[in-house]
């Protein structure tokens, strides 16, 4: 049984995702119509509140956004690795 607080934060998680992955879609829409772009310190800033997944599959297909700069070749899957360290101990510590 999924207690409330491991249900939010889950929840919460799954939306900080959906966020991520949706402003990727969306700064890659601004970048092919030359609009206000979102900076790559936001970028990572969401991976770097639990949004890293959602950023990373921002950077494959079928968007591919800014898959060839090399702080998010590298950067973010180290994000990814961090994330899931962090929510790790997140659930070890409400266990």
């Amino acid at each position: 049984m999924i207690t409330s607080y491991r249900f939010i934060l889950i929840t919460s998680i799954i939306a900080i995702n959906g966020i991520a992955y949706i402003i990727m879609c969306f700064d890659k829409y601004q970048s092919k119509k030359k609009g206000n772009r979102i900076s790559e310190n936001k970028l990572f800033l969401f991976a770097f509140i639990l949004g890293a997944p959602g950023i990373y599959f921002g950077t494959k297909y079928p968007i591919y956004h800014k898959a060839s700069k090399t702080s998010f070749k590298f950067g973010i899957p180290i994000l990814v690795i961090v994330n899931v360290i962090c929510i790790y101990f997140i659930f070890k510590f409400l266990s």
